[in-house]
This record gives structure tokens, sequence and C-alpha cells, in this order.
């Protein structure tokens, strides 16, 4: 028999699959042993998924976001190098040009000349080097960090800081919603929505935006005194 809620059940188990690899294992473990609950029995609620899916996504968030700068960190020179190995010697050699007078790969595919300068074999070339080097990019990853797991354990510290801060905010604007039962649903509606965002399915929240709904609300319910 299909769970009633197989779908919201789909996007549990999408985002365990997709948990950063450097997050503790106990975390995905966790996560399963959840999913599994949930699954096998067809009296769980929409409640009860979302609440576990931003709860293991909450567990994860700091180590997925330290996980994805150590990518942006490590990644450009590497990335450059990996695609320069990929290309035909003339090909590298136009490249390379672009690449000395400070134009980034990002910026010479998304330009006009990447177009006007390049024929339709090159540019697979080039693309197809990208997506090679970001293959290489994400396998190699995880031996970078161990080699660095200094810097990656710092990282970790500071997004779990600055997820307590967002969480602390998050907190201050449900309180909001016990102020005035006029507003009370709609501000409830946008906590869930930020809470939401721990998840991986869902977008990242972001502390000025938490701080610019907290202003919102506090200046609407101050008008209804």
């Amino acid at each position: 028999m299909t769970h009633p809620h197989k779908a919201m059940l789909d996007e549990f188990a999408y985002a365990l699959g997709h948990l950063a690899p450097t997050a503790p294992k106990e975390i995905a473990s966790q996560g399963r042993q959840r999913h599994t609950a949930l699954s096998t029995n067809p009296e769980s609620t929409v409640e009860q998924i979302h609440d576990a899916l931003v709860t293991i996504g909450k567990q994860e968030f700091p180590y997925r976001k330290a996980y994805q700068e150590m990518i942006d960190k490590t990644s450009d020179a590497r990335r450059v190098e990996l695609v320069l190995e990929h290309l035909e010697p003339e090909v590298k050699n136009k490249v390379q040009h672009l690449l000395d007078s400070a134009v980034t790969l990002e910026a010479l595919t998304k330009s006009s000349i990447f177009e006007t300068d390049f024929t339709a074999e090159e540019r697979y070339q080039i693309e197809d080097g990208i997506l090679h080097a970001d293959e290489h990019i994400k396998e190699e990853l995880p031996a970078t960090i161990t080699k660095k797991q200094a810097e990656y354990d710092k990282l970790v510290k500071s997004w779990k800081d600055k997820q307590s801060k967002m969480q602390e905010k998050i907190e201050e604007l449900r309180v909001l919603a016990n102020k005035d039962p006029k507003w009370q649903a709609e501000i409830l509606d946008k906590v869930k929505t930020l809470e939401e965002g721990w998840s991986v399915v869902e977008r990242d929240p972001e502390l000025l935006e938490i701080e610019k709904e907290i202003e919102y609300w506090t200046g609407t319910i101050a008008e209804d005194v």
C-alpha cells in the first residue's frame, strides 16, 4: 500500500541522499531510522515528516555550509588546472591567454567571446572540461578536508554559531506572534517557512532576512496598538 504522504517521504529520502559527505555519520543514521519509522507507519502525519526533515537538516546544516565553503576556497585553482589538462593544446593556449588576462572560467563561458572566438567543438571541450573538473574536485575534497581538518573544524564552529544566532532570531519572531492575535497565523507561517530552510531541500535561512521580518512585524504590531 502506498503511503498517503509518499511524495514528502521521497523528499526526505532525497535529502538523506544529499547530506554533506563530511557530516557525522550519526546524522544520516538517525535520519534513515526516522524515515523508516515514518514510511512504515501509514498514520504518519505531514507534520511528523516535516519535523523529521527539519530536525535532520538542522543537525547537518553547519557541516554542509562548511563543506560548501571549503569547496569554494579550494576549487578555483584546482578547477582551472583540471580544465586545462582536459583541453587540446590549441584550445588550452586560447583559454590560458584569457586566464592570464584575469578572466575567470565562469566569466569566459558567459561572455560574448566564448561564442565568437571559440568554435562549437571548442566550447564543448571547455564545458565538458568544467564538468569533468567539478566531478574530480568533489571526489578529492574529503581528502583535502582531512589535510585541512583544523580549518574545516573552524568553519563548522563558525556556522554553528551563525545557526544559533539565526535560531534565536526565529524564536524572537515566534514570540511576536503571541503579541497580536490578528497577525498570529501569518507570523507563525513565516516562522515555519524560515525553519524549513534548515532542511537540505529548501533555501537556507539568512540572518538578514529574519531580522527584516522581525523589524516588519514589530512595526506592524505597533501600528495596531
